[in-house]
């Protein structure tokens, strides 16, 4: 398992990062003619402090802190409760200043951006603290990463695969898929990674669910294990599947079909391609195994990074993919789903999520080459 932790080096790292993160939204004000803007959002607190956590609860799109980003300064804004935790362990080293309000104060935050900048010239990325909600193209400010951010997605996306990939292995016939949930859920937080997605579903339930929420179903011949995992911010999303027992002919032959639809989707995923280019070329490949329609009955994927999916991808899809950006692509055919996290570069997807151990198929296409997951034999 990798692990992060704040040794000097590190925290330099994530000083320079941050760096260039300010200089890019500076520059984003400029554009904007705006001299502050307040970034709240879970999302947006991770990328510009370079993997800082600022949830406390999951459940809302607000972190506990927020960073007021000025043409000269870059404030953590928190209530007091919270300050020390943050200073501490978030962003220690960061250069940022701190500033905090009595959490019993239900303006306190407002009052606190109100003397620290300009309010007509502001704006938030969640409409916060008495500010106007910022431009859309904010957040593509975060869409390319930078090299030590595709390095921390690296690694997590070598955790987020060992996790699934641990627990599907100690699944058996008979286990609840709540038990097999809660062995992925451990296997993730042991990483650091929050499950926020985690999806298990078996036999029937494949068939009839594109998203199997765990229930006290036993599993009988085959399992399905999706997460979507989070750390430092980054998203990572992949899909493995078990079988026990004789083997399931129809079923492999649509897992063979779904591994070539996907692997045409990361093929596609070439700098500079649209999403809805890169959508339309996956749609022509359902065509192409037999599969024709079955596109309809869920979402592709798209685009990941600091959201599970940054912008999903749909025959209207307007952006352009780039170098060092990331895709996750799911595409489903009914009973089996293929899934991981790849980012794109120059020379074609770089899987990020996943494993020596688990076994996989070369598809090749006329687009190029890649590797897919097998469904894994139980026994």
């Amino acid at each position: 398992m990798s692990e992060h932790h704040d040794s000097p080096a590190s925290v330099a790292s994530r000083r320079e990062e941050m760096a260039a993160k300010l200089q890019a939204l500076r520059s984003w004000l400029e554009r904007h003619s705006l001299e502050a803007v307040l970034i709240g959002s879970q999302a947006g607190f991770a990328w510009i402090t370079a993997g800082g956590e600022s949830h406390v609860s999951l459940a809302q799109e607000a972190g506990a802190a927020s960073v007021l980003v000025t043409a000269y300064d870059a404030f953590l804004l928190t209530a007091n409760i919270e300050l020390a935790r943050f200073a501490d362990e978030q962003v220690a080293g960061l250069g940022l200043t701190p500033e905090e309000w009595p959490w019993h104060d239900p303006d306190g935050g407002r009052s606190l951006v109100e003397r620290l900048c300009r309010t007509d010239r502001a704006v938030s990325d969640l409409g916060a603290l008495g500010l106007a909600p910022a431009p859309p193209d904010l957040a593509h400010l975060r869409r390319t990463l930078l090299p030590s951010e595709v390095g921390r997605y690296r690694h997590l996306g070598a955790d987020a695969a060992d996790a699934v990939e641990t627990a599907c292995r100690a699944a058996r016939p008979g286990d609840r898929e709540l038990d097999v949930a809660a062995r992925v859920a451990s296997e993730c937080r042991r990483r650091d990674i929050l499950a926020l997605v985690n999806l298990v579903g078996a036999d029937g339930r494949i068939d009839r669910y594109r998203h199997p929420l765990p229930t006290t179903h036993r599993v009988e011949r085959v399992l399905l294990v999706a997460l979507t995992g989070r750390r430092h911010g980054l998203h990572a999303s992949l899909t493995r599947i078990v079988a026990f027992g004789p083997p399931d002919g129809e079923r492999a032959a649509r897992h063979r079909a779904v591994a070539r639809v996907d692997a045409r989707l990361l093929l596609e995923s070439r700098p500079g391609a649209a999403l809805a280019d890169v959508l339309a070329a996956g749609i022509q490949q359902y065509e192409v195994e037999g599969f024709a329609g079955e596109w309809r009955l869920h979402h592709q994927g798209g685009l990941t990074g600091y959201a599970g999916r940054e912008e999903f991808a749909t025959p209207s899809a307007g952006h352009r993919l780039e170098t060092a950006q990331a895709v996750a692509w799911n595409p489903s055919i009914t009973g089996t789903k293929s899934e991981d996290t790849a980012l794109v570069t120059d020379n074609g997807p770089r899987l990020l999520t996943r494993s020596a151990s688990w076994p996989r198929v070369t598809v090749e296409l006329p687009q190029g080459v890649v590797d897919r997951p097998v469904v894994l034999s139980g026994g």
